[in-house]
């Protein structure tokens, strides 16, 4: 992904200061795509003076300037040829942490659950952080925006079964004896719950098997969320466009920024 094209996606939408720009990666992308002030002011720059982007400055009393950005014909057509093209490479993460369990065994017991504690602690965190951004957003983003967010919350989900895993190997001497967390057996059996999960008439042993784990769901559960999305949207259309969270209206940064473009 970058930067440029991302920025022309947003203004595509409609014009943007810098400082909304700013504030959507901040606040909305900011656990899957991290901009700092030294990128985002130096390519906006560098977009308006290719031609991809305007710029309007525009007086205020009292106050910096806005710089406010919109996208151009050049712009628009840079950016649907990079989203029309196919991604065909898998980048590779960096994680440090990661990279240390690769040398975990060269520590003690108590050193490797101090890492793995720091990290479900932190994990547990980011995960608070990202529902919130979610609760916030849900009814002004589209449904693949929306998917994003599950995204996001299943992988980290997924790293907290992983480390609470660990730890458990770990605390109980373990590690070198018991298969760990994905085995293909095991992520069989994940397949095969997500199947009868969103399946339209879920078997009967998979029906009696939530009502022993005290769980009611109705089915089809594809069709109850898409009813659930379609009363927000109709929701939207009859309101303000804003949700409210503690009181107060939300809106998307975009839309609510001020300050110097």
């Amino acid at each position: 992904m970058s930067l440029r094209e991302a920025m022309l996606g947003l203004l595509d939408d409609g014009p943007m200061t810098g400082y909304e720009i700013k504030q959507f990666f901040r606040k909305v992308i900011q656990h899957f795509w991290s901009v700092s002030d030294g990128q985002l002011y130096p390519t906006l720059k560098k977009m308006h003076e290719g031609g991809l982007i305007s710029l309007k400055v525009v007086q205020q009393e009292g106050t910096a300037n806005k710089h406010v950005y919109s996208i151009t014909e050049k712009g628009r057509e840079q950016f649907n040829e990079w989203l029309r093209e196919p991604v065909t490479k898998f980048e590779e993460l960096k994680e440090p942490f990661v990279l240390k369990v690769f040398f975990f065994s060269k520590l003690s017991r108590e050193e490797i659950l101090r890492h793995l504690h720091a990290q479900r602690e932190l994990h547990s965190r980011i995960l608070e952080e990202i529902r919130g951004v979610r609760d916030t957003y849900e009814e002004s983003v589209s449904p693949y925006q929306r998917m994003i967010g599950y995204s996001g919350i299943l992988y980290v989900e997924v790293r907290l079964l992983w480390l609470a895993r660990m730890i458990d190997l770990v605390q109980h001497g373990q590690i070198e004896t018991q298969p760990g967390l994905y085995t293909e057996e095991v992520v069989e059996v994940g397949k095969m719950f997500f199947e009868e999960l969103f399946s339209e008439k879920p078997s009967k042993e998979f029906r009696n098997w939530l009502h022993k784990a005290r769980l009611e769901l109705p089915f089809p559960l594809w069709k109850v969320q898409d009813d659930d999305v379609a009363r927000k949207v109709d929701g939207r259309a009859l309101g303000s466009g804003r949700k409210k969270s503690g009181g107060r209206s939300q809106r998307t940064p975009r839309r609510a920024g001020q300050g110097r473009g």
